[in-house]
């Protein structure tokens, strides 16, 4: 089990070391490293990180866990068809495909499918992705240090995780509502929207300057967020504002703020009571580490969606059947082997009655065939007309060349058709033309090319509102060229 975590931010790196004890955190260590905005910046992380995580005798590297806090992912919802678990990770990457502004292969994601709606024919997926440049930096940096990155957490499902292990919110989902979780931090105020325990949106804004803009702010922040959320969440209510921060932070909120959120409750947790167990060291708030203890006691907590940018979920693996396979077949085998005597002499009575009945068979297709000699004549015939050396493609081609454009003339209906013996087959054209001259002109065009031409009906003119200045109706027969063993024989 991991027991070294990092919540990885631009600004700063919340270092922690610690263990499961009971439903809480207990952190031996917790440390925040300030970045550089220099080169300088992963040169100097990976000298700390080599100090606070001292390469052991054995040098087997140890393994990090790294939480990515909201403001670095993306978080998408995609609908599917209403398909089982076992069939979204096939699924997930050709709508991630079409829903993403990058290559798919630029990014790391995983998913986690929403709360099953009754009656509705599609279901929702949270996507969540972070550019694979954000993960290599971390990878690499972890990597000179001495350490290996294990898994890839986001900071939104690590605290569903500390509230569900807490006992603030409970599986049980009320249709349309929402309980928001705000976590307040000094540097950032990042909010949780969870239908039960499953998340179904984030949102990350800025924190206050002052103690008195601490209300404003969090109320200013959930106003943004719940117009980012309208088109996700849809018709919901939220019942429940869950505050978690110092009691001196949460006590600024008063509870007027719930007249601008359908009423809801407001609660206020201590992330130092509810979530850690023992004392952090001086200078370390309490708020700083929730994401990091919902990490650690949300391991194994089968009743939370969690994310793992780089352990994703995959599709169950088909079981391997070759081996039953192979098995079957050599037993089979044996039982052939063993039956193959009595199985020889069996076989070799039903092919001599299997004999008689072909013979009586063949016999009754020779006299069907000798009546059938005027088939066979016509069969000689279309064989004949098959063989001929003619490019029926090219025909088309010339023939469209010859059609002027439809400025002059269009044709409304083309009908394919067979010929006679003789001939190759035969194009129908009804169409209309703009004048008389327009008609005459084509026809000397389609004589001169080489092909037959029937005239169906003489061109008339025509009275119609809609495109008027085509007035003459036209029907064309149009016989293909061919070439015959005499006009051969000629040339």
């Amino acid at each position: 089990m991991v027991d070294k975590f990092i919540e990885w931010d631009r600004d700063r790196l919340v270092v922690a070391q610690g263990t499961v004890d009971g439903a809480r955190a207990r952190f031996g260590m917790v440390q925040i490293l300030e970045r550089e905005v220099d080169s300088k910046d992963t040169l100097d992380l990976v000298d700390r990180l080599k100090q606070i995580f001292p390469a052991t005798a054995d040098r087997k590297r140890a393994a990090v866990s790294v939480v990515f806090p909201r403001q670095l992912v993306t978080i998408h919802r995609i609908q599917l068809p209403q398909v089982p678990d076992s069939e979204i990770a096939d699924m997930i990457r050709l709508q991630a495909s079409m829903r993403l502004t990058v290559p798919v292969e630029s990014v790391c994601m995983d998913f986690t499918p929403l709360p099953f709606q009754p009656g509705s024919a599609t279901r929702d997926v949270l996507l969540v992705t972070v550019p694979n440049d954000q993960v290599a930096i971390a990878r690499r940096t972890l990597n000179d240090s001495g350490l290996e990155l294990a898994e890839v957490r986001v900071s939104a499902y690590c605290v569903a995780q500390a509230v569900a292990r807490a006992g603030i919110l409970s599986e049980a989902v009320s249709p349309g509502k929402v309980a928001v979780v705000a976590v307040m931090r000094r540097d950032f105020i990042e909010l949780t929207f969870l239908k039960g325990t499953s998340v179904v949106f984030s949102h990350s804004g800025s924190s206050w300057t002052s103690p008195d803009s601490i209300e404003r702010t969090i109320r200013a922040e959930l106003t943004r967020a719940r117009m980012s959320a309208a088109e996700i969440l849809g018709e919901h209510t939220i019942d429940r504002v869950v505050l978690i921060g110092s009691p001196d932070i949460t006590s600024a909120v008063t509870d007027q703020l719930s007249t601008r959120l359908d009423g809801a409750k407001i609660e206020r947790i201590d992330p130092a009571a509810a979530f850690l167990s023992g004392v952090l060291p001086e200078g370390i708030a309490s708020a700083d580490v929730v994401t990091i203890a919902g990490s650690l006691i949300g391991a194994g907590q089968s009743n939370v969606q969690v994310v793992d940018l780089i352990n994703p979920r995959r599709p169950p693996e088909k079981k391997d059947y070759r081996r039953i396979k192979v098995l079957a077949g050599a037993l089979a085998a044996l039982l052939l082997f063993a039956g193959g005597f009595f199985w020889r002499q069996a076989k070799i009575s039903d092919l001599t009655a299997a004999r008689r009945v072909i013979d009586l068979e063949n016999a009754e297709i020779r006299d069907e065939l000798e009546a059938g000699k005027d088939e066979l004549a016509i069969s000689e015939k279309v064989e004949m007309w098959l063989s001929r050396d003619i490019e029926w493609l090219d025909e088309f081609v010339r023939l469209k060349a010859i059609l002027p454009g439809t400025d002059r003339l269009f044709i409304d209906k083309l009908t394919l058709g067979t010929g006679t013996q003789a001939g190759v087959g035969t194009v129908l054209l009804e169409g209309y033309a703009r004048t008389e001259n327009d008609v005459s002109e084509l026809e000397r065009r389609i004589r001169d090319a080489g092909f037959g031409l029937k005239e169906m009906k003489p061109a008339e003119a025509r009275s119609t509102a809609a495109a008027q200045e085509y007035s003459w109706k036209i029907v064309l027969e149009i016989t293909l060229p061919y070439e015959t063993e005499d006009s051969e024989s000629k040339s």
